[in-house]
């Protein structure tokens, strides 16, 4: 797989972004009505296990549905 060149200014700019959101997110009160959901950063843990599930499944998809760049032409 090729690798992609990311701006630093890019990356500074999302991390601080993630800061600023996990930040704000522990300011606020979550009235959750299930018992498992009150632990601390369970949120967090959950949405960065459905991202690690979703780039899993495009590195697999991606091989599977890609075409060769002449794909049309024939």
């Amino acid at each position: 797989m090729k690798k992609i060149a990311v701006p630093r200014r890019i990356i500074v700019t999302l991390a601080l972004l993630t800061l600023i959101l996990v930040a704000l997110d522990l300011m606020v009160h979550h009235h959750a009505e299930v018992s498992f959901l009150p632990h601390f950063g369970l949120y967090h843990l959950i949405s960065l296990g459905s991202g690690i599930i979703f780039i899993a499944l495009a590195r697999t998809l991606v091989p599977l549905l890609s075409r060769k760049e002449d794909y049309y032409d024939r």
